[in-house]
């Protein structure tokens, strides 16, 4: 009677694992820390954008959202030996992200959804889009492009003329994580005609991405 007991219960246990997949630890979320400052061209220094505009104005679009400034007052959070974190699924946040072998680099997609709330107001969230074709270990210029969107943009701005970087401090790349630099000429709200900025510094670091 005993033995058959023990068999019943073995077989529920084998039932249970296959419902929940005994074994397969389940893997750890994907997170991510970026910031990226929006600048204004300078009409005397840069007079090929004498006539473009940059409503946005100058700040840092944050991911995750820095809850005690406003959106217009965003200070730094992510440098290259230092990063916020936002992990998906938690406190508001979204984030995605694949940093996969590609030729002698990796191919990066790295998106961040940054719930933005201060002082009880809530705003518009934080959306910052990378896209890196390749981009290898050490190198300093690669090519891509950052879209993003937060309260005081309100429309995307985005551009395809970025150059990404993984040298200096804890800068690198990997299989499923990356941490680098990022500056863009003419991100644009391509809805409104001369509205353009240029991204003077950006850091981002992704982890935990598919690979």
């Amino acid at each position: 009677m005993r033995m058959a007991r023990n068999v019943a219960g073995i077989g529920v246990l084998g039932g249970l694992c296959l419902m929940a997949a005994c074994g397969d630890p389940v893997p750890p979320a994907a997170q991510a820390g970026i910031s990226i400052h929006l600048q204004k061209y300078d009409a005397m220094t840069m007079p090929d954008h004498a006539g473009d505009q940059c409503p946005p104005s100058a700040h840092w679009v944050n991911v995750p959202y820095d809850k005690d400034r406003m959106p217009t007052n965003q200070k730094q959070l992510t440098n290259d030996n230092d990063s916020a974190k936002a992990v998906n699924n938690q406190e508001g946040n979204k984030v995605s992200c694949s940093v996969t072998p590609s030729g002698s680099g990796f191919a990066v997609k790295g998106d961040g959804n940054g719930y933005a709330e201060s002082n009880g107001t809530k705003y518009n969230p934080s959306i910052i889009t990378i896209r890196i074709p390749v981009i290898a270990p050490g190198d300093a210029s690669a090519k891509g492009s950052v879209a993003v969107q937060d309260h005081a943009s309100l429309n995307t701005y985005q551009t395809d003329q970025c150059l990404f970087s993984v040298q200096g401090g804890s800068l690198d790349v990997a299989a499923g994580k990356i941490w680098g630099s990022v500056k863009c000429e003419n991100i644009a709200d391509a809805s409104t005609p001369g509205s353009a900025c240029f991204v003077d510094a950006g850091f981002f670091k992704f982890e935990n991405c598919s690979q």
